[in-house]
């Protein structure tokens, strides 16, 4: 008699992430895998669940989150469960949970891990992974080492290349991380102190973490005006370094620069047509998201927090930032200021200014808008975050049809209570797989179900190396969204980002329901992903 399965998804549509057609089909599960794909009309379970209407999809697979160690205080990842998503991949950016060495590495994460009410500590890679292990996390969790990690460990905030010595300990360190199951090493080249290395440096870096399957992840060096030299820069990365090429959130930025990914694009498939391996990920949306203090020059970052914030209270650095930062009124990338918006913001007496532009918050305290950027950042002690409309709807939908853009969120795991629960986020954080299934494919018809589904299953799980998830095929672990395709969309807007999305029925992750009738179960099941057992 055939064993008795735990779960059975029955009379769904099956749409399995490789981009294959939809079809009728069940799904049953057992211990923590998918045991059969079929007709299981007879089949004995312990539960039934008649899904009828609805598509069974792969668990989605968020490829480029900032989650990172935040399950600690939001172990049931709420706003990525509300989205069917199963599985993140954090690090990214340059900046990863671990490991933290060096007196940059633990004072500036024991202050965001205190903001967040965290008490645990750790230094390493393994620690980590073994911390949010042990405390539990609704869905699975890899990372890459943040080069931005390796730079301070060594080098602090200098802005100069390292010498030999130094460059040995960077590698040494992303070897280490490899070995303790990171997924590559990630860059973040428009931040301190990534922003200070060369070419040379993250050829190497790449290279020490290529031999273990490493990629190299890299939010590049420049968007907007000189998008294309940047996507030349990562793929000589890649060609010299044996690495694959992950280009983060592909897009460009500023008016300007509307149009230069049709070259990016292009470039890419040059690139694979030389055996190059590149692939890139997307969040749908025209608006960016990251910390207000990206808008000032890199000399302005270094030496660390404490130089930057002499430098706002000095007057003539002042002046020479409003002569830097402002070209014909505008500022980077041809940003204006009432198409930016303070997303969180401290202390209380400036929670106000969150959800409103620059210029409202200038108009309100009678200032001019680059003085209110300042006086901002002094108050939080740099501490703001925003929102800035960049990007233009054509270039959204051509990144999107690309046959090698995955989806990602770019964002955290959010709540609506406690430390997680403050501000007004970007609505990606609650809003972005539904918006790719509702509003870009239902809607618009810029992918299929099954394209959608695929760049959020499949081809992330191809590009990552995992052999174990992104598909619906027996023996893979039972990692399932289950949505309606008629309802599913995102409600999330940027003056009410937390709204969840609809149409999200059931999420499964490790064969255990972690969310069910609109909202999480409390189950656990997530794990810490090592790069090394992914099957790379």
């Amino acid at each position: 008699m055939a064993e008795e399965l735990e779960l059975i998804l029955a009379g769904g549509t099956v749409v399995d992430g490789t981009g294959a057609h939809a079809r009728r089909a069940d799904v049953g599960l057992r211990a923590g895998r998918i045991a059969e794909v079929g007709n299981l009309t007879g089949a004995q379970a312990a539960r039934a669940v008649p899904v009828e209407g609805l598509v069974v999809a792969p668990g989605f697979i968020d490829m480029h989150s900032h989650t990172d160690y935040c399950y600690l205080a939001n172990p049931t990842a709420e706003s990525k469960l509300t989205q069917g998503v199963t599985t993140e991949i954090g690090g990214n950016c340059g900046v990863s949970g671990a490991p933290l060495l060096g007196p940059f590495g633990h004072s500036e994460e024991a202050k965001r891990l205190r903001d967040l009410g965290i008490g645990a500590r750790w230094t390493s890679l393994a620690e980590m992974g073994e911390t949010l292990q042990s405390r539990g996390m609704a869905v699975n969790f890899a990372t890459f080492v943040g080069h931005g990690n390796l730079r301070k460990a060594v080098l602090g905030y200098d802005n100069r290349a390292p010498d030999s010595e130094e460059l040995g300990r960077m590698r040494s360190l992303a070897e280490q991380a490899m070995e303790e199951g990171a997924l590559g090493i990630s860059t973040g080249l428009i931040y301190p102190p990534g922003c200070y290395s060369d070419t040379e440096e993250l050829i190497a870096l790449a290279a020490a973490v290529a031999p273990k399957g490493g990629l190299y992840a890299t939010h590049m060096r420049n968007e907007g005006e000189l998008l294309l030299e940047s996507v030349q820069e990562a793929l000589r990365i890649g060609r010299e370094s044996g690495a694959p090429v992950q280009i983060s959130h592909h897009k460009a930025c500023g008016p300007p620069s509307w149009g230069l990914v049709k070259t990016s694009l292009r470039m890419i498939d040059e690139a694979l047509s030389e055996g190059v391996r590149v692939g890139a990920d997307q969040y749908p949306y025209i608006a960016t998201s990251t910390d207000l203090c990206a808008l000032l020059p890199q000399w302005f970052h270094e030496g660390g927090s404490e130089r930057a914030m002499e430098r706002l209270n000095d007057p003539a650095t002042l002046d020479r930032l409003r002569a830097e930062m402002l070209t014909d009124g505008k500022l980077r990338h041809g940003a204006s200021f009432d198409k930016i918006l303070i997303t969180q913001t401290h202390p209380d007496s400036n929670r106000w200014a969150e959800g409103l532009s620059l210029d409202r918050i200038a108009q309100e305290w009678g200032i001019d808008p680059l003085e209110a950027i300042f006086r901002l950042l002094r108050d939080a002690d740099l501490d703001v975050g925003m929102c800035n409309f960049l990007m233009c709807e054509e270039d959204v939908e051509r990144v999107m049809r690309h046959p090698r853009v995955c989806v990602g969120s770019d964002g955290v795991a959010l709540c609506s209570e406690g430390a997680l629960g403050r501000g007004k986020p970007h609505p990606r954080a609650y809003g972005t797989f539904p918006r790719v299934l509702g509003h870009y494919g239902r809607e618009r018809g810029v992918l299929s179900l099954e394209e959608a589904v695929h760049k959020m299953t499949g081809l992330t799980a191809e590009l990552l190396g995992f052999t174990d998830r992104g598909l619906l095929k027996p023996g893979l672990a039972a990692d399932i969204t289950v949505f309606d395709p008629e309802t599913v969309q995102d409600r999330a807007t940027f003056t009410d980002p937390r709204l969840p999305a609809e149409g999200i029925h059931l999420v499964i992750v490790n064969g255990q329901i972690a969310f069910e009738s609109g909202r999480p179960t409390g189950a656990l099941p997530g794990q810490f992903l090592k790069g090394g057992s992914l099957g790379r």
